[in-house]
């Protein structure tokens, strides 16, 4: 039984995992605000995805606090000028996608709302077919569970279910778009991938690894993805969040690349020792369902190594 010295721990614990959830929830942000940094200057597309992005960021930053998102914080994130982010978001909030908070802060407005539902005719089938299986996951493990997906050289959370244990995981919110690597779920992608598919990933990846990810070591992440090639499941021992432990399986989908995986996250203690068996059972058994769901659609997104 847990006395109250032990209970203290966990809470320390769980506050410590709330702290460096926001770092790297912060990186998951700065992945958004940089994803066209690439694109030749000057280029309308260029113009068009800035907007799109910062549309993306009011969306992530306003779903945590009913403050909205400050134009401060937007444009700290995303490095632009605060005059350029706040003609930005007037021009937003004049075609209805953002609109200002009578504190200040803004939200996504009713066009973007609007837009999110008519997106819910066309949404992924894998990501449909996933929710069953997260919320049984999530109802059996007690703990948090995630759908990740795979878009080009990166991974996003795509889904993600909060058990009913005392024990909350904020290391990943849907929306989170990391490097291919970072994370249990992002790390089980890559398992799937040839050798030489993953080194062309990391390569793709080296300089924001580097810039946003200074103490992940990719050598370290190529042993973890040789284990899972091994195992068939990636043990994460709070890699990226320390203290936030995770398990993840693939999902292979008949006929799709590798593009998704299973995950479910906690602390140490509930990711370790026999434990970790009962959870990758659970996580392989809906694999295996959500993929037998999908094996007879023929209308599988992209592959995603093209998006």
């Amino acid at each position: 039984m847990h006395n109250a010295a032990d209970s203290n721990e966990d809470l320390r614990e769980e506050y410590r995992i709330k702290m460096r959830g926001r770092l790297l929830r912060r990186s998951a942000s700065f992945n958004v605000a940089h994803a066209v940094d690439s694109l030749e200057p000057g280029t309308g597309a260029q113009s068009i995805q800035r907007a799109l992005t910062l549309l993306n960021l009011v969306g992530l930053i306003a779903g945590e606090r009913r403050e909205g998102a400050s134009l401060s914080e937007l444009a700290s994130i995303s490095g632009r000028p605060k005059a350029s982010v706040h003609r930005m978001l007037q021009a937003l909030i004049a075609m209805g996608y953002v609109e200002r908070l009578e504190e200040g802060g803004y939200r996504l407005g009713v066009q973007s709302q609007i837009l999110g539902q008519l997106a819910q005719k066309s949404v992924d089938p894998l990501v449909t077919e996933s929710e069953s299986s997260l919320m049984r996951l999530a109802e059996l493990s007690q703990d948090t569970v995630f759908l990740t997906l795979r878009t080009g050289s990166y991974s996003i959370c795509a889904r993600r279910e909060e058990g009913f244990g005392e024990i909350f995981n904020n290391a990943l919110s849907v929306g989170d778009r990391h490097p291919l690597g970072i994370g249990a779920g992002s790390l089980a992608i890559l398992s799937e991938l040839s050798p030489a598919e993953v080194d062309a990933q990391f390569e793709a990846n080296a300089e924001i690894l580097a810039e946003r990810y200074p103490k992940v070591s990719v050598p370290h992440l190529r042993d973890i993805i040789d284990q899972a090639r091994i195992d068939g499941f990636v043990h994460n021992p709070g890699l990226f969040a320390k203290g936030s432990w995770a398990v993840a399986v693939p999902l292979r989908i008949r006929g799709s690349r590798p593009r998704a995986a299973l995950s479910i996250a906690s602390i140490a203690d509930r990711v370790t020792g026999s434990r970790v068996e009962r959870l990758v059972a659970l996580l392989r058994r809906e694999a295996k369902a959500i993929a037998e769901a999908l094996s007879s659609q023929t209308d599988l997104t992209p592959d995603s190594g093209d998006l």
